[in-house]
């Protein structure tokens, strides 16, 4: 899910403001309309009825007002026959009424023995207000709506290019990409003056100084990693000269099987340690399908040469499922192994159960456990929890990194004194 950007924003400020426009508009034409007829015609009917009464002092035969707009009738003493019927029961002095298919507005007022009915239908002044109010107001309306669409589009012209750099940051990931990818240089050269080359500059300068930075750990990491080497192989070749011998008390024989599985420890520690040396590569050219139920009888036979030799455990696999990922085959290996390893490490004699499910592994045992709290920073470098004895505390570190690299999900669940559950989900559904 992408998170809301400055694109997003200026069209809902947009939309926002055309939604304020059209409401403000509708609002103030309702008013203007209800003003209109409880206000201004109504006093312009008093005004014709005041004017009506002068006129009819001066002539009592003065015609009703009768235009195309205002029709007039009057009764005296309660004489209705010159009025229309829809006209005669209604008692309110002002309002609309049911007229002859219209609904105009009636005004009454009594004088003495006489009463005034003054009928306003203003059809043809609705014409004329749609032709010089509505049309004038709407074409003022077209007006706004296309200022704003124009200042949302020249707005966003202008911020398009921070909304670029911000979509090329937002799809780069240091794990999968180079950081010349990035290509800074475009913003800088395009934008010379202006906020967006300030900011790709100061990136471009960030950028490189990462980039020179994870180059010397790389270096160094494989450096170290190499020169180790040949001093340990010269160590398990003299391990193994040892072993051969005869005559070895227990304590010796003992001695020999802890520094071999020490070595093979350290060796396998090193290879992990120069596969992320590489891991600019790792995971781009070297995928592919791996078989998790092919793959694990391999690794779990490796450790029980290795750290099993004895036998203090029992490594037993138990497939659910078939379960293949696409990733490279050295980091799921590298991954399990770790796992498996630590299994075997941790517990003093008992089982451990390999599961295959149709999205994860799972690998249990049932040696000391480790506490909830002491979880989390266990799978920090060089940490171990209090109930773990030996190692070298980048176990499980490392399994976690190679799970954020590429997306799996890492689970510990323990219980002291009853054993750790660790779940690796290779396939997750997003």
């Amino acid at each position: 899910m992408q998170k809301s950007g400055i694109n997003n924003k200026l069209i809902r400020v947009f939309v926002l403001q055309l939604l304020f426009i059209s409401t403000v508009t509708v609002l103030g034409v309702f008013v203007a309309a209800i003003i209109v007829e409880q206000v201004m015609v109504k006093t312009a009917l008093k005004n014709e009825a005041i004017h009506y009464w002068a006129q009819l002092e001066q002539n009592p035969n003065h015609p009703v007002p009768n235009t195309d707009n205002l029709r007039g009738y009057i009764s005296i003493d309660d004489n209705l026959n010159n009025v229309p019927t829809e006209l005669r029961d209604i008692s309110d002095n002002y309002g609309r009424v049911v007229f002859d298919g219209h609904k105009p507005i009636l005004f009454t007022e009594v004088r003495d023995n006489k009463k005034l009915f003054l009928l306003f239908d203003e059809q043809s002044v609705r014409a004329l207000s749609f032709y010089f109010g509505v049309m004038p107001l709407s074409m003022v309306l077209i007006i706004i709506y296309l200022s704003a669409w124009f200042v949302y589009k020249y707005s966003r012209k202008t911020l398009s290019p921070l909304m670029s750099l911000a979509q090329t940051m937002r799809h780069f990931d240091l794990s999968k990409d180079e950081l010349d990818s990035l290509q800074l240089d475009k913003y800088t050269q395009e934008h010379s003056k202006d906020e967006v080359s300030v900011l790709a500059d100061s990136l471009k300068g960030f950028t490189q100084q990462l980039k020179n930075q994870l180059q010397r750990e790389r270096e160094f990491t494989h450096d170290v990693s190499h020169e180790l080497r040949t001093p340990l192989a010269v160590i398990k070749g003299s391990l193994e000269i040892l072993d051969k011998q005869k005559d070895k008390t227990p304590a010796q024989q003992r001695a020999i099987k802890r520094m071999q599985t020490t070595s093979n420890d350290m060796l396998s520690m090193i290879e992990t340690l120069m596969v992320l040396a590489r891991d600019s590569k790792l995971g781009q050219e070297n995928k592919e399908t791996v078989t998790l139920n092919k793959l694990l009888p391999t690794l779990i036979q490796q450790v029980n040469n290795t750290h099993n030799a004895d036998q203090h455990v029992v490594i037993s696999l138990e497939e659910q499922a078939d379960l293949q990922v696409e990733a490279p085959n050295q980091a799921v290996s590298i991954v399990l192994s770790n796992l498996l390893r630590n299994a075997c490490n941790y517990t003093e004699k008992g089982t451990v159960i390999v599961t295959i499910r149709k999205s994860s592994v799972s690998i249990s045992d049932s040696g000391k456990g480790i506490a909830k709290d002491e979880i989390e920073r266990i799978q920090k470098p060089f940490e171990r929890s209090s109930t773990q004895q030996g190692g070298y505390g980048l176990g499980l570190d490392i399994v976690r990194r190679f799970c954020q690299r590429f997306d799996w999900r890492l689970g510990i669940y323990s219980e002291v004194e009853k054993g750790t559950t660790v779940t690796v989900t290779l396939i997750r559904n997003h």
